[in-house]
């Protein structure tokens, strides 16, 4: 009898863990997107349908939306459900094995541009660095 109780405890315990996790990666991924997109709660809770409280009771880790309003959630900050719900591993591993390394690749190449963009706003008299000093990938090249 102790044994059976103890698989039963066990069953369940692992079912908590699972359900736990599912949700920190909602409310990670929940808040995350809505401060890349620059919106209050308000703007989330307002875009979904759903009132204010209640999309802070979700970033608090309280409540877990139904299926219908995690779609409005997802909807609301311009992504698809599923996504709301997945870690970082996972989305490397739909992207890709070589997805981490183009996106930095295109990362780089994009703050590159915006770096310059600055300095020649700031100092427009300064000379451009020429373009020998660096790679195809615009890395520094050394001993130059």
């Amino acid at each position: 009898m102790a044994s059976l109780l103890a698989n039963c405890f066990s069953v369940l315990n692992f079912y908590h863990v699972l359900v736990t996790e599912l949700h920190q990666l909602l409310v990670r991924n929940m808040k995350r997107y809505r401060v890349l997109l620059g919106i209050t709660q308000a703007e989330l809770a307002e875009r979904a349908g759903i009132s204010v409280g209640y999309v802070g009771e979700v970033e608090m880790g309280r409540k877990f939306p139904s299926p219908e309003k995690l779609e409005g959630i997802a909807r609301a900050l311009g992504l698809r459900p599923f996504r709301l719900l997945m870690g970082p591993e996972d989305v490397t591993d739909a992207m890709g094995p070589d997805a981490i390394y183009e996106t930095a690749e295109k990362l780089k190449k994009l703050l590159s541009e915006e770096i310059d963009t600055f300095v020649r706003e700031a100092d427009p008299n300064k000379p451009k660095p020429s373009p020998e000093l660096f790679d195809e990938k615009g890395r520094r090249l050394r001993g130059r």
